[in-house]
Formats: structure tokens, sequence, C-alpha cells
């Protein structure tokens, strides 16, 4: 993962981890000010990157039938939707 950013870690050890297991720690890790995040699962690895100009999260690799461009996608339309309640707010 080529960024500017730190690359925030998250290795998950035995099972394979669910999608909710995956995005508890990502969004906790997002919580901490990550903007690159590498999610690793023995030989599998998915990775996250936000981008500032565009505003947006980039995602790549698998963890089994999960996809880092699939997790990106679903944080882009969470940061979305908060987007526009804050938009709601001030327009009420």
């Amino acid at each position: 993962m080529s960024t500017m950013s730190p690359i925030f870690d998250i290795d998950f050890q035995g099972r394979r981890p669910s999608k909710a297991q995956i995005l508890s720690k990502i969004k906790a890790a997002i919580q901490s000010g990550a903007a690159a995040i590498s999610v690793s699962w023995g030989e599998n690895r998915l990775d996250l990157d936000y981008s500032f100009n565009a505003r947006a999260w980039n995602g790549y690799g698998w963890i089994r039938a999960i996809g880092g461009d699939d997790i990106a996608q679903e944080l882009n339309r969470a940061q979305a939707r908060a987007n526009n309640a804050t938009l709601n707010l001030w327009n009420s």
C-alpha cells in the first residue's frame, strides 16, 4: 500500500473473522484517526486508504468473500449518510 499516512495494522488470528468483526475493528481504527488500514488473516489481506482529495475510501484485496472495495463502498455510503444528516440539520 502506497500512502502518506501511517498504516494501522489489524491482524486476526485463528478462525476466519466475520464481516461484522472486520468492520468493528476498522471503525475503531477510523475513530482513532487512521487513514490507511491493513487487515490481515493468515495469508489473506485487505487494505483501505482514505483519499483526502476525493474524500472517499478505496479498498483492495480480499479475506475470503470479504472484499476491500466492498468495505470501502460501505464506509463511503455511511459517510454520505452522515453528511446528509448534517446538511438536513442545517437546513431545518
